[in-house]
């Protein structure tokens, strides 16, 4: 298996986000990466299965936990978590935030910010030491646009009053 790049990750991320937009979520996806190898990935399901925790990025630290544990013990799973690259395709809200600080990952690595960007989260993940890169990848920009021009009842959800 090839090294997971930025490029690569970011674009596992968007699948991600496609995955969660066909089941009814907000199209946000999200995946960890560590030294290379992908270890979990997830997307939005909140508005789908009714769980306000169910980001992108508390989703992929869930299935990397659940992949982990299948070659680790319990206990060597929160130190394989530590230190890992979190591709999204949104900046992450507060919760996943804490979540990233939590876990000490390396990098957050973000598709765009222009849609959805909560207040300080970056400030919060560089104060604690995250590297934070943000890209404005016009593709994701266009597909956030376009499911909330046919789901207007979520722009309050991304700062936004409906029109």
């Amino acid at each position: 298996m090839n090294a997971i790049e930025d490029a690569g990750g970011l674009a596992l991320a968007l699948e991600e986000a496609r995955a969660g937009m066909a089941a009814g979520n907000d199209p946000v996806g999200a995946v960890l990466v560590r030294e290379g190898a992908l270890l979990g990935r997830g997307h939005n399901r909140f508005l789908a299965g009714g769980d306000p925790t169910s980001h992108a990025e508390m989703e992929a630290y869930r299935d990397a936990a659940r992949r982990l544990r299948l070659t680790l013990p319990a206990h060597a799973v929160e130190d394989a978590l530590h230190g890992c690259d979190v591709f999204t395709t949104a900046l992450p809200c507060t919760m996943c935030a804490g979540a990233i600080v939590r876990w000490q990952a390396r990098r957050v690595i973000v598709s765009e910010a222009q849609t959805y960007s909560p207040a300080r989260t970056r400030d919060y993940l560089e104060d604690h030491g995250i590297a934070v890169v943000l890209h404005r990848e016009a593709g994701v920009i266009a597909l956030v646009e376009d499911w909330l021009a046919r789901h207007p009842e979520r722009l309050p959800a991304y700062g936004l009053r409906p029109a």
